[in-house]
């Protein structure tokens, strides 16, 4: 039963006022008293049906516009006053359901006056009766949309105070990962990179090798402590979400010839076609490409070995991005860890952009292609 208290909000007001117009086309059609009615009363009624529309924008002037039709009917017509009282009635229900403060109170005197006036050769004898009558059609839907406005101003409270609510819950939550990849990922990492340059310059290295592989260790330990930090910072302030770049697309065919570079030391080797238009992608596609070029060369060593073969290919056309990344594989390599979300993060990372990634066999080798829309930097 969602649909009837959505029937109530403001930007349904034309179907509520368009089902009392059916109803008062029914009543002038199909009954006795409104085929028998007078020209004017006629004219009248039609007048409240048609300007009741300008309660789409103007409740207070569809409530003036039906109390004097109202008044109306009573000296020039033959007080046939069904439909402008129905009007009058479903007009004060919007004035109460969408305004307040003094068009209420106005809108209120107004109806009533008008009402009083239509019946005021009763008024007369009985003004007990046309003062309840008036009541039961002026004030209570007045009173009713009233209820219905306060609500809907309660739901609104409701909705900000548990978007606060949540809001503040995620907040919460950000700090704790920040604070947990701080106190530890990073800290680790730091040690890492610290007993690394200790080792790299106190030990006495004399194959060229083991001196590649400790600066390599040594800058990959630099450069994901650097990220970290980016990230710890982030999750403590969204706001800065649009002034940390984790790589700047002026940078981007640095960063990626660097992971190549890294790769190749590793022992593999990969031929690299990068557009050299890469430079001109906003932040968030330069950074999908890299993480995909890391995490993809890293499985390459990882699963087709470090003596495998790969071509990396990154081209833009028209308005997409083109990403390909072919291994044929060898013996894997001893030491390599595998398993892991790699591939499920990049996917969630290029779908979250609005893109498309496959993984699978291919040539007897491996082949991930990924398809990113092209945004401008």
């Amino acid at each position: 039963m969602l649909w009837v208290g959505r029937l109530f909000e403001e930007r349904y007001t034309a179907f509520r006022l368009t089902l009392v117009g059916v109803t008062g086309v029914g009543y002038l059609t199909l009954t006795p008293e409104g085929r028998s009615m007078s020209t004017v009363d006629l004219a009248l009624a039609i007048g409240v049906l048609l300007f009741g529309y300008v309660g789409v924008r103007w409740p207070f002037a569809a409530v003036v516009s039906a109390s004097a039709a109202l008044g109306a009917g009573f000296f020039v017509g033959e007080d046939n006053d069904t439909v402008p009282t129905v009007g009058l009635a479903w007009a004060m229900f919007e004035l109460g359901a969408r305004r307040g403060g003094w068009r209420v109170w106005t809108g209120l005197c107004l109806g009533l006056a008008g009402h009083v006036i239509s019946d005021q050769s009763e008024f007369v004898d009985t003004p007990q009766t046309v003062v309840y009558g008036a009541a039961a059609a002026v004030a209570a839907p007045l009173l009713l949309g009233m209820h219905v406005r306060a609500l809907g101003e309660l739901n609104r409270r409701a909705a900000a105070a548990a978007a606060q609510e949540q809001t503040r819950v995620r907040a919460d939550e950000r700090t704790s990962i920040a604070r947990e990849l701080h106190d530890l990922v990073a800290h680790h990492v730091a040690s890492i990179v610290l007993r690394v340059a200790v080792a790299r310059d106190v030990l006495p290295v004399d194959d060229p090798r083991v001196r590649q592989v400790l600066d390599d260790v040594h800058a990959t330990g630099s450069s994901a402590l650097a990220d970290l930090r980016k990230l710890v910072t982030v999750l403590r302030d969204p706001g800065t979400a649009q002034q940390v770049f984790f790589v700047d697309p002026q940078g981007l065919p640095v960063a990626l010839r660097a992971a190549v570079e890294r790769s190749n030391g590793l022992g593999l080797n990969v031929r690299a076609d990068i557009d050299p238009e890469v430079i001109r992608l906003d932040s968030r596609t330069a950074l999908a490409l890299l993480r995909l070029t890391q995490e993809g060369l890293a499985n390459v060593a990882r699963h087709a070995g470090t003596a495998a073969q790969a071509r990396l290919s990154i081209r833009l056309g028209g308005d997409e991005v083109a990403f390909d990344l072919h291994d044929y594989g060898g013996p894997v390599a001893p030491g390599l860890p595998g398993g892991g979300h790699g591939l499920v993060g990049l996917r969630e990372r290029v779908e979250v952009l609005g893109g498309r990634l496959h993984a699978g066999p291919a040539d007897a080798g491996w082949l991930l292609t990924a398809t990113l829309p092209r945004a401008a930097a």
